[in-house]
């Protein structure tokens, strides 16, 4: 997992402490401790150098260049915990950014309930920034009606795998719970672990595994009733999704069962996807960036991996169903003095589908979620890579990834009391009790993040 994704978790679990709502609701708009130069004012952080410059050069200088009004002023503000503890202290004061960069929805909803973002749907209408965003990138900034988000980078759950290893043992990528058991018990047989995965290095990882079975067994229809409040977490169907990867973690299927899971490093599970000691890995697209190290040139093992969508694990659910997670989100702080200039920014941003499809080539940025067709792909990107936003793109349903659509003490939840089921301290049903428990009460105290709808078509 990358510093970015650990980065953001640490926020959630931040944006749940007791007195964060209060001292942002207690802040006057408009406050004369304001102080951001002449210029629009952005503070964003970036994983490394090379992605930093590229930004520069090909989102901000353009932007400036062609702009009559304020130009943009980059800072760069350490790291994704240091700069949102930052942000958060400045737009309390009324002195934070024009543009505010967030991590993702859970995290910008304490703002909009502060009243600290500007609703963005003028904006909206006069630009057509609905048309341009995948219809549910653009439902995850709306709230209550209105739009204050707009995302700028999204990933999904997917499975890598050595297609030599599959091709050495004669094995088919599987595609749907049947597939799938017939796979891992054959890999078993074989002494090969049948799915990489572990959390040693990142506890949350979890969450990974319980977004999977919760969209691909239960079905993002369920998911989504539930985070809307029309049915409970003890529903039956959601049960059964945890139910089904508790028995997999019991037949020693994921990461060689419940004892190694937890003492599992990921570059132990890259190095045993490479030599072909595992078969699949269950990991985030962020995997294109993450497993540089392992399959590269250098190695003469580049074009060794692949990837596919996760199986259909249950009977409502279809291979081409994606679990969507939000990376980060820009919004208009309502202190800002520059909106209309801000505006045009994130206008800016959206106007040019290939220049984000080439970030995506040149410095492995996650792209944002913008309808794009086959003229915006560059000839350098990956056909690997760029399969996995063709298939985004075209699919009729997306699912939820918890880290972007619980709300934060719920997310917390999922992750930690899963643990204790895959222990077998916890039964399935009783987890699903214990989160339907912690979710309405936050669903009572308004912090759910905004739910698009999982029929996109």
């Amino acid at each position: 997992m990358t510093r970015r994704q650990i980065s953001r978790r640490h926020l959630l679990m931040a944006a749940g402490g007791a007195g964060i709502g209060a001292a942002l609701t207690g802040c006057v708009q408009g406050s004369a401790t304001r102080s951001v130069g002449s210029g629009l004012s952005l503070w964003v952080t970036f994983a490394s150098d090379s992605q930093r410059d590229y930004f520069r050069r090909h989102f901000v200088d353009p932007f400036n260049a062609q702009h009559d009004g304020a130009p943009l002023q980059l800072t760069i503000r350490g790291d994704d915990d240091s700069l949102q503890r930052l942000q958060r202290t400045a737009i309390a004061s009324g002195s934070g950014p024009d543009l505010i960069y967030t991590a993702g929805p859970s995290y910008g909803l304490e703002f909009v309930q502060a009243e600290k973002f500007t609703p963005l749907d003028d904006y909206a209408e006069r630009y057509g920034w609905r048309e341009r965003l995948q219809p549910w990138a653009y439902g995850a900034g709306v709230l209550g009606g209105s739009s204050y988000m707009i995302p700028t980078s999204y990933e999904t759950m997917i499975m890598v795998y050595n297609a030599r290893t599959f091709e050495r043992h004669g094995w088919t990528v599987p595609t749907n719970r049947q597939e799938f058991e017939e796979y891992a018990a054959a890999a078993q047989e074989a002494g090969v672990m049948p799915v990489a995965i572990g959390s040693a290095d990142w506890p949350a990882t979890t969450e990974w595994l319980v977004s999977i079975f919760f969209n691909h067994v239960a079905g993002p229809e369920t998911i989504h009733d539930a985070l809307t409040g029309r049915i409970g977490w003890s529903d039956e169907r959601i049960v059964e999704s945890i139910a089904l990867l508790k028995d997999y973690f019991d037949r020693g299927w994921m990461g060689g069962g419940s004892q190694a899971y937890f003492t599992n490093r990921e570059a132990e599970l890259w190095a045993k996807l490479v030599d072909g000691e595992a078969g699949l890995y269950f990991v985030g697209s962020w995997a294109f960036t993450s497993m540089a190290p392992y399959f590269n040139e250098d190695a003469g093992n580049y074009q060794d991996w692949d990837w596919a969508p996760l199986p259909a694990f249950g009977d409502e659910t279809t291979q081409d169903l994606y679990a969507i997670g939000v990376g980060s989100t820009y919004s208009i702080s309502a202190d800002s003095p520059r909106q209309e200039d801000a505006a045009a920014y994130i206008d800016f941003l959206l106007a040019d589908p290939a220049a984000q499809m080439r970030s995506v080539a040149e410095v492995q940025s996650q792209p944002i979620p913008l309808e794009y067709s086959p003229g915006d792909f560059p000839d350098e990107l990956d056909p690997r890579i760029r399969r996995l936003y063709d298939g985004v793109d075209a699919a009729d349903r997306i699912g939820y990834l918890t880290w972007t659509f619980w709300p934060p003490r719920s997310d917390v939840y999922i992750y930690e009391q899963m643990d204790r089921v895959i222990t077998g301290q916890l039964t399935p049903q009783d987890y699903c009790t214990g989160l339907d428990e912690v979710f309405r009460e936050e669903a009572d105290q308004g912090k759910v993040p905004p739910t698009p709808e999982p029929v996109i078509a």
